[in-house]
């Protein structure tokens, strides 16, 4: 007498039988594990803390990890684009001071992240 096959047999699925009782035999490949970054893990507390139903559902998926590494990837991309505008317009009076360079940096990484934060990490996707 034949067996009915179950779905998982229908798309090409095996199993192996120990005791008496089958086994599906999955394969589950390993990922590198992704590193986040400063962005990212604002992104993830973000939508942890206000969007609690997307976060959930993105971690069930699977995705939540990837998703913040895009978030952060787009974040560095906008601060040194923003930060080399605002350096090309800004040059300083005296090149050689330490100091002077140091301020004109922090000013154009303190109006790049007002705008990552705005546009980028605190929204929902």
């Amino acid at each position: 007498m034949s067996r009915e096959l179950s779905d998982f047999e229908k798309i090409g699925g095996t199993y192996t039988e120990v005791d008496g009782i089958f086994y599906p035999n999955i394969i589950v490949e390993k990922e590198e594990p992704l590193i986040i970054g400063k962005y990212g893990l604002l992104w993830l507390s973000y939508m942890e803390e206000n969007h609690n139903d997307r976060y959930r559902h993105l971690m069930r998926m699977g995705c939540l990890q990837r998703k913040a590494y895009a978030v952060n990837e787009e974040a560095y991309e906008m601060l040194e684009q923003i930060m080399n505008k605002y350096l090309a317009k800004h040059k300083p009076v005296n090149s050689n001071s330490i100091m002077e360079m140091w301020k004109i940096r922090e000013q154009a990484k303190s109006i790049a992240e007002e705008e990552i934060y705005e546009t980028i990490v605190y929204r929902c996707y």
